[in-house]
């Protein structure tokens, strides 16, 4: 029993996790998180199909770059994130590549959408285990953030429901190898079919189980309770990665409100949000927020505060006017 306990102990599996981290590095030269920007762009992927052609040209794209491997990504309507192994020059092909083909796949279909800011020049480099973990719990949470009806394990474009989910790994409609030559032309929008037989098929593109390097995304936590701390309650590393790829953080309401128990805490001695004073208040609506890219109607939730108050605080944008209006008037025909 005492062998058991020190193999599963933390020490060991963290050095576990640190051995796995050097030998990915020295194996393929670097890790990078590779992202466009996502901010006031326009829409690329705008009905299911388009996603699944993306899930499936992130397939070609790294059988295509076979120097790159795909620990895990995620494809957002109006950007997407990589987490990569390869050197920079190699991983720089493979998004020109998912660039380049995505471009075709938009001019066939009579869409407009200019790419010119469609761009990764610089991959950031993934140069510490933490980071690594980070960068992968960033990507994998990316859509949760934004959308209340997901989870992180959820949503289905990208490889994050992928991880530590036994069941998701094995699950398969069919292989490449059972579809028609015009099956096969249709899935990958182009005339030469020319990818594994062995490829399975889920939901109508390629299982990111055919390329994704996800043994190397899970080796490097502890074990999968150690994973979905970092997925769900490390939000504060989170801030940094968003700075250095230029995006603004977006926190869900439970996770805003346990940043404001925080400070409270460490701030006014454990007082209630709600129960501060006038002045209290406001700074911390201030630190809400410029630190943590809070909007208006969600700090009016944390703090009780009065929307008018904080309108005059924070002027919103006619855009977010128009956007609460539009939800009150619903709410009210509901």
């Amino acid at each position: 029993m005492a062998a058991t306990a020190k193999e599963h102990s933390f020490f060991e599996k963290e050095d576990r996790c640190r051995r796995v981290f050097d030998w990915t590095v020295g194996k393929y030269g670097g890790v990078w998180h590779m992202c466009t920007p996502g901010e006031k762009q326009p829409i690329i992927f705008k009905n299911t199909e388009d996603f699944k052609y993306a899930m499936t040209l992130v397939a070609m794209c790294a059988y295509d770059c076979p120097k790159v491997k795909v620990i895990t990504f995620e494809i957002m309507s109006n950007h997407v994130h990589f987490v990569l192994c390869g050197l920079e020059s190699e991983v720089l092909t493979f998004f020109a590549l998912f660039k380049k083909r995505l471009q075709r796949y938009l001019s066939e279909r009579g869409e407009r959408t200019d790419l010119t800011y469609f761009s990764c020049k610089k991959p950031i480099p993934v140069e510490t285990l933490e980071s690594l973990r980070n960068q992968i719990c960033y990507t994998n949470r990316n859509n949760f953030v934004v959308d209340p009806c997901q989870t992180p394990f959820s949503y289905p474009y990208g490889a994050n429901s992928y991880f530590f989910t036994p069941k998701a790994k094995t699950q398969k409609d069919k292989l490449f190898g059972d579809l028609t030559l015009r099956d096969k032309r249709n899935l990958i929008h182009a005339r030469e079919p020319n990818y594994p037989e062995s490829f399975s098929i889920t939901d109508g593109f390629f299982s990111p189980m055919n390329y994704c390097r996800i043994d190397i995304g899970e080796a490097v936590f502890r074990d999968a309770r150690h994973y979905f701390n970092k997925l769900s309650k490390d939000i504060e590393a989170y801030r940094d990665i968003a700075a250095t790829v230029g995006e603004s953080i977006f926190y869900t309401d439970d996770e805003l409100f346990d940043v404001l128990r925080r400070i409270c805490r460490e701030k006014y001695a454990g007082q209630r949000p709600t129960l501060l004073g006038k002045n209290e208040k406001m700074e911390l609506a201030r630190m809400l927020h410029y630190d943590y890219n809070a909007d208006n109607a969600k700090i009016m939730r944390m703090l009780n505060l009065p929307i008018a108050v904080l309108d005059q605080l924070f002027p919103p944008s006619r855009c977010a006017i128009l956007s609460r209006l539009n939800t009150l008037s619903k709410s009210r025909r509901e």
